[in-house]
């Protein structure tokens, strides 16, 4: 799946020269927690939540109301905004979204092409895949199965799984630190108990939540 697959085009925007108070009014109203900041149709900076919190809580120390009106009034998206911006492309692989967002610490990518702005994907939309891609949500049933260092037996494994009459929704394989491979496997069934028996009987070790 590419980033296009699962970016957000409906992209609220600001200016540099955007109020602080206009900024957290655009957030609080629309239910988003960034901002990019764009001039000239190409993206200069991004502003989240946080950032506005913060430099509205900053400014109020020791005011008194119409000060801080008066204030905040007087102070621009552009003294806060984060101006070394990550962004992506939308051919992009939706995980090389997510190892950004991981390596740069940040929450949200400005997608672009040709240096305009034509959407965002934030870890949200992330995560909104990730409990897809992993069939919960769903009427089924998981079973956790830990294969060896050196096992190549994957497709062994989905044929214990075939043969025991239940059908896969997902499969997805994370390599452990220690060097093993974990498969996480939904299949469309309330009941694996047949399907985590087969795959016993033929040596798996599966890690089966509800004994814990």
């Amino acid at each position: 799946m590419l980033v296009e697959d699962v970016m957000q085009t409906a992209v609220i925007t600001i200016t540099p020269k955007t109020s602080l108070p206009e900024a957290m009014r655009l957030v609080s109203q629309r239910g988003i927690r960034h901002l990019p900041v764009v001039e000239d149709d190409r993206v200069v900076g991004i502003v989240s939540d946080r950032d506005l919190k913060q430099a509205m809580a900053s400014s109020a120390t020791g005011l008194e109301a119409h000060e801080l009106r008066y204030l905040l009034d007087a102070l621009t998206v552009d003294e806060i905004m984060t101006r070394a911006v990550v962004t992506i492309g939308r051919m992009f692989p939706i995980e090389e979204a997510a190892r950004l967002m991981v390596t740069e610490k940040i929450s949200a990518l400005p997608v672009t092409e040709r240096g305009r702005l034509i959407g965002i994907v934030t870890e949200t939309d992330v995560l909104e895949l990730f409990v897809k891609g992993m069939g919960a949500g769903q009427p089924s049933s998981r079973i956790d199965v830990r294969l060896g260092v050196n096992s190549a037996a994957l497709a062994e494994l989905v044929h214990a799984i075939e043969d025991s009459s239940v059908e896969i929704c997902s499969i997805m394989t994370l390599g452990g630190r220690s060097g093993h491979k974990d498969v996480v496997i939904r299949v469309r069934s309330i009941d694996p108990r047949p399907a985590i028996a087969n795959l016993r009987a033929r040596g798996y070790a599966v890690r089966d939540p509800r004994e814990g």
